[in-house]
């Protein structure tokens, strides 16, 4: 069965959207409850491997994304986004079925393998959809998606397993990304066919790959993937913790730390949801200004994380949504930027190769953290992870400097 693109790009970035936030069920879920030590007690991992688990996707894609990316500027980008949400569903059920690290372990290279897929030729799709005019918009309505993937599916994995228990929310989200498969069977169009001819036939400087565009956008990738992906992903329970303990009760009902935790990143990532297009359209009206609006993002993020190791919840709680604008923001505008500076022809390789750097950082985020809390408190995690936010916007103002994204 094929679909064929003679659908708005409204359209197709929306049932591009909901595959994309359906397929995050499984991970999300284990970010939002496997630190939880009762709930790695019934997955039969120890803690102390817990971290390596919860980064073993994001290293594995960065073997699986430059691979990923040739694939989806070779072929049409449709069987391969299912089959990359098949996969998807897969890794999933092997969560609910497996018992003990090393299965863990294989379905979370399952995951790293699927999403490769997924993130790059999502954005390559998005590319394919939009012109200089409507790049940062189109981007930041698709990072929307992602978002709002987030925010649910960790809130809806929390429940799911406060109601049916670790492995029976879990067989739910497969069989929920099996469904989101299938629905892109019969509606993603193919957005390649109109470039596959030219872009295989395509000679000369504008066929020359931008290594430029990837060493620059590989800094505040690795950035925000490891602050936000790596490091807060994995310790929002524990931070919650330190303020709810094992829940709280609120009339005669009983929240717990898992619901409590789901809910906590569905709010964060609803600001990341929301900033998204904003951001997107800023950059749009305002030409040649993307690097400028990185750096700005990465300030308001390093003020937020310096809010989140406050001993004050008010505070504490503010800087939670603070930071949260600037992992929308930057990715949006790097795949903008990517797209003004690189031809389609090459948008799948760029991507990836910049990807990699964010796997990177988000597959260290996890153990680095939980390394460092071994000695000191998370404040002081938080603390470290804003000076970086800083470090890295002076990094993109000077960028801003050279004009780098002027079009």
């Amino acid at each position: 069965m094929k679909a064929r693109m003679n659908s708005s790009p409204r359209r197709v970035l929306t049932i591009l959207g909901i595959g994309t936030a359906v397929s995050l069920l499984g991970d999300s879920t284990l970010y939002t409850v496997l630190p939880d030590p009762q709930v790695a007690l019934q997955a039969a991992v120890p803690f102390a491997q817990v971290g390596i688990l919860l980064g073993a996707n994001r290293l594995a894609r960065i073997f699986f994304n430059i691979p990923a990316g040739g694939l989806i500027d070779r072929f049409p980008r449709r069987p391969l986004m299912i089959g990359s949400l098949a996969i998807g569903a897969l890794s999933t059920l092997t969560y609910a079925l497996g018992h003990g690290f090393w299965v863990m372990l294989a379905g979370r290279i399952l995951w790293g393998a699927a999403w490769s897929g997924l993130w790059i030729g999502g954005q390559a799709i998005v590319l394919d959809l939009s012109n200089s005019e409507t790049r940062g918009r189109l981007s930041g309505r698709y990072q929307m998606w992602f978002f709002l993937g987030i925010g649910l599916s960790a809130f809806l994995g929390g429940i799911f397993t406060d109601l049916l228990g670790y492995r029976g929310g879990l067989f739910l989200s497969a069989g929920l990304t099996a469904g989101a498969a299938f629905m892109w069977l019969f509606l993603l169009p193919e957005t390649a066919s109109a470039h596959v001819d030219t872009r295989r036939g395509e000679r000369g400087e504008n066929n020359v790959f931008r290594w430029r565009v990837v060493l620059v956008s590989a800094l505040p990738i690795f950035t925000v993937r490891f602050i936000y992906a790596g490091v807060i992903a994995a310790t929002s329970i524990l931070w919650l913790s330190g303020f709810a303990g094992e829940g709280i009760h609120v009339l005669d009902l009983f929240f717990p730390i898992a619901t409590l935790t789901g809910t906590l990143v569905a709010l964060r990532t609803a600001f990341s949801m929301l900033g998204a297009p904003v951001v997107g359209f800023l950059s749009d009206r305002i030409h040649g200004r993307r690097w400028v609006i990185i750096g700005a993002a990465l300030v308001v993020g390093g003020g937020g994380l310096w809010f989140m190791g406050s001993p004050f919840l008010p505070l504490a709680f503010f800087g939670v949504l603070l930071s949260a604008l600037t992992a929308s923001g930057v990715q949006v505008l790097i795949t903008a930027y990517v797209g003004d500076s690189t031809p389609l022809s090459l948008s799948g390789r760029t991507l990836s190769r910049i990807f990699t750097f964010g796997d990177l950082g988000s597959a260290l985020g996890p153990p680095l953290a939980f390394l460092f809390l071994v000695s000191f408190p998370l404040a002081s995690l938080f603390r470290l992870c804003a000076v970086l936010s800083i470090a890295t916007s002076v990094f993109a103002f000077t960028l801003s400097a050279y004009k780098l994204d002027d079009r």
